[in-house]
């Protein structure tokens, strides 16, 4: 999570207190570098007490250092449970303390994006006033979400302009990015679904949260500050340098094919089957080689027969670029 651009280089904003109703959960597999680049921010900028970050490994893994893994919580989960389990095992870690509020779920690589940094205690100072004045429950807020077209699974993402008065607007759903859970969402028993292991995993949570009546709400100041890298080529520009794009991990196509058949079972009307398919074709047509074209298809196949969960043949080898090879990290922000 890179600092606010009013701040100049090597400077760091004060954190502003973070009630002690938040834990921090960081899910990371294969990513020590980038994951300890979160958690030190967690720390550092954010405020956060070791004993309130929880790091879950998922599988292979943890942190690239052994002081701060050891002051952290570590949970070490003996396989990779996919972010659908991972992130759940974190939240039952989290709200296992009745103290815990608020689950504060980071994703490894989040810190690669311009969120703006402090902004915890910020955000959920905004979201309780939301609730309050709404009358509404506000079951979890997310740094950039996004809203369905009706066309399949497809949604666009939403950049909320200037002017609201909490900065907050409801979303449909979201990557996992920076998130804030509510305790009354894992109350009432919606956790992540680890039968989807990866790929819309977290926007079926999502589903669920508002399906349950809560609201989900994207942070306005953090999706206006990273507009520009939720674009395809701004998302692969952000990573390049420091972990494989997207399109150069081809197991991905196939769970997004998969899981985008069991969304739109789920939550979908008829016509975004037919929708699925037209997506299905043109992914196809735009597929780097031979070995993405059968992940997409076998994605498909499995989609369509009702298949879940982890496939041996799709998976992350490498999570994160070496050090030496990342060329210089761009200023902070």
């Amino acid at each position: 999570m890179r600092n606010r651009p009013d701040l100049a280089l090597g400077t760091t904003a004060p954190a502003p207190p973070v009630p002690a109703s938040v834990s921090a959960v960081v899910l990371t597999h294969r990513r020590p570098r980038l994951a300890t680049e979160v958690v030190r921010s967690l720390i550092e900028r954010e405020g956060l007490p070791p004993g309130r970050v929880i790091v879950v490994v998922n599988g292979p893994g943890g942190l690239d250092d052994a002081t701060l893994e050891g002051n952290v919580r570590l949970l070490r989960l003996p396989r990779n449970l996919g972010p659908a389990g991972g992130f759940g095992a974190g939240m039952e870690a989290a709200f296992a303390d009745p103290s815990v509020r608020w689950a504060y779920l980071c994703e490894d690589d989040v810190g690669l994006f311009s969120l703006p940094s402090p902004r915890l205690a910020d955000v959920l100072s905004r979201a309780e006033e939301h609730g309050r004045l709404s009358g509404r429950p506000v079951g979890a807020v997310v740094a950039y979400g996004r809203r369905f077209v009706g066309r399949g699974s497809h949604a666009v993402n939403l950049v909320p302009p200037e002017g609201s008065a909490d900065e907050l607007a409801t979303v449909d759903v979201a990557s996992w990015g920076a998130t804030l859970v509510a305790r009354s969402v894992f109350d009432a028993g919606i956790v992540p679904d680890p039968q989807w292991f990866f790929g819309l995993e977290d926007f079926d949570f999502f589903c669920r949260v508002r399906r349950r009546g809560f609201d989900v709400l994207v942070d306005a100041v953090a999706a206006r500050a990273v507009a520009d890298e939720q674009t395809s080529a701004g998302r692969a520009e952000a990573l390049r340098q420091h972990r494989p794009t997207d399109e150069r991990e081809t197991w991905r196509s196939y769970y997004h094919a998969r899981n985008s058949i069991h969304l739109a079972r789920r939550y979908g009307r008829p016509s975004w089957h037919a929708w699925q398919l037209a997506y299905t074709v043109r992914h196809l047509q735009k597929a780097t080689g031979r070995e993405e074209r059968r992940a997409i298809l076998h994605g498909l196949w499995d989609g369509v027969r009702g298949r879940f969960g982890e496939n041996s043949d799709y998976g992350r080898t490498e999570g994160e670029h070496a050090a030496a090879n990342d060329g210089p990290r761009p200023p902070c922000r």
